[in-house]
């Protein structure tokens, strides 16, 4: 027996086919962490959940539990950041950022924390996807601090196997220390950032236990 429908907001991280006609979505909430929710009839024609077919929109969602299951019984998009649409390596970070939250924070504690900053990073990747780089780099290392995996920069650096200079230190323990609503301003260099996204991503592979590629490269543009 389903139970009583109930409201919540949430970012859509992945979409799955599931069945002939429905599919699956992943969703980060504030209080929930990750949940997966079923989507019925979204193959059929004119399906008033067609906006779940796209990624990383954020959303209301009415929900009601099946045996442990979701479905969706009502939705509508409340951002779609389809600024990240207009550009292969914003869509390539966009997916970075999807697959390390759902790497890290499934019922979490920290799930708020990485719920805001997702909120952020996505919007960040909507209004400027030019500057995917800087926000790519800038999630990795918040995220680090956000799960409690990251300290001060320079007790951070050996872990990785890197010399830092005494600017990216700073700017590390700025996006460390800082809210989430500031750290996406941050106007960096191009050695800047050249430099942060090989250490960001080393770091989260040390601490993933896994090789996390980077997202831009393995698109293999010219």
């Amino acid at each position: 027996m389903a139970s009583d429908p109930e409201a919540i907001k949430g970012i859509i991280l992945k979409t799955s086919e599931y069945k002939e006609k429905d599919r699956l979505i992943q969703v980060l909430c504030k209080d929930r962490g990750i949940v997966n929710i079923c989507v019925k009839g979204v193959g059929s024609k004119n399906s008033k959940f067609s906006f779940v077919s796209i990624p990383y929109s954020y959303c209301d969602f009415v929900i009601t539990d099946s045996h442990g299951f979701y479905y969706l019984k009502e939705g509508s998009v409340i951002s779609g950041n389809m600024g990240i649409m207009n550009s292969l390596e914003a869509l390539a970070v966009a997916g970075h950022i999807a697959d390390c939250l759902s790497l890290s924070v499934m019922q979490s504690e920290n799930s708020r924390d990485c719920y805001e900053l997702a909120i952020y990073a996505y919007y960040a990747l909507s209004e400027t996807p030019s500057k995917h780089l800087e926000i790519m780099c800038e999630f990795n290392w918040k995220l680090m601090w956000v799960l409690g995996l990251a300290t001060k920069a320079s007790e951070c650096a050996g872990a990785a196997g890197m010399n830092l200079s005494s600017r990216i230190y700073e700017i590390l323990d700025y996006i460390g220390q800082n809210q989430v609503s500031r750290i996406f301003t941050l106007k960096l260099e191009e050695s800047d950032i050249s430099t942060l996204r090989k250490f960001t991503l080393a770091y989260l592979s040390i601490q993933f236990e896994n090789e996390v590629a980077d997202p831009v490269y393995r698109l293999n543009l010219p």
